[in-house]
């Protein structure tokens, strides 16, 4: 086990990059110390060498968090990583940036400015969360998504499954780049929208009544700027 605490103070940007296991990055709970700090804790499935240690350093304000040096990791399969940020810095961050290559990972309670959450296989849940601005890579795998997006959703899918519950409010943008596979996007009942959808195969579906205008489907005021391209798969 590892467990690291770096200085909340003056962090505006986390992110993480990890190979195997599960991420879980969370609120820590109230906190007496003057400083509080964000803590990093490692744990694998035996004692960890310096060199299958995860690596973090701090450029320009954003805390960067890696998985370490693959090889040496090579044997241990896995390991997990649990980030706890105090409440009173977890709505202070830019941008917020998740990278997984296979594994599990968990975001809760967290506000930014911009959320990018990529992933090569396995699965990542985000919940209660407020960004200005949402972007989702899934190369295969699943992504979810439940929180407040008031600029932009945009997510591009090579294969694989997006869903994104946009809660309170719908976004002034929504775009859908899909090679294959599924991207859902909820939003509240009184939205209105314009969509524009591309497609070479594929589905698109709506739970809202339509009306075609010119090249675009529209519901309510149109106010909301949906366009989708897909190559296969269901928008």
């Amino acid at each position: 086990m590892a467990d690291v605490r770096v200085q909340a103070e003056g962090i505006t940007g986390l992110t993480i990059r990890w190979a195997s296991g599960s991420v879980n990055v969370s609120c820590a709970e109230g906190t007496e110390d003057p400083a509080p700090g964000i803590e990093l804790v490692e744990t694998a499935p035996r004692p960890l060498a310096e060199s299958q240690r995860m690596r973090w350093r701090v450029v320009g304000g954003t805390l960067e968090v890696d998985f370490g040096s693959w090889p040496a990791c090579f044997l241990l399969g896995r390991k997990d990583l649990e980030v706890r940020i105090p409440r009173a810095h977890a709505s202070a961050f830019d941008r917020v940036s998740i990278e997984g290559s296979s594994g599990s990972y968990q975001v809760r309670d967290i506000g930014c400015g911009s959320m990018k959450l990529k992933l090569a296989s396995g699965e990542i849940g985000v919940d209660r969360v407020a960004a200005r601005e949402l972007q989702v890579d899934v190369a295969s795998g699943r992504v979810s998504a439940v929180g407040r997006f008031d600029e932009s959703v945009r997510v591009h899918t090579a294969s694989g499954e997006a869903w994104v519950l946009c809660d309170g409010a719908c976004p002034k943008a929504i775009d859908a780049d899909i090679a294959s596979g599924s991207v859902r996007v909820g939003i509240p009942a009184s939205s209105g929208f314009a969509a524009r959808v591309t497609k070479a195969s594929g589905t698109f579906e709506s739970g809202f009544p339509l009306e075609r205008v010119g090249g675009a489907y529209r519901h309510g005021d149109g106010s909301a700027h949906v366009s989708a391209r897909l190559a296969s798969g269901t928008f």
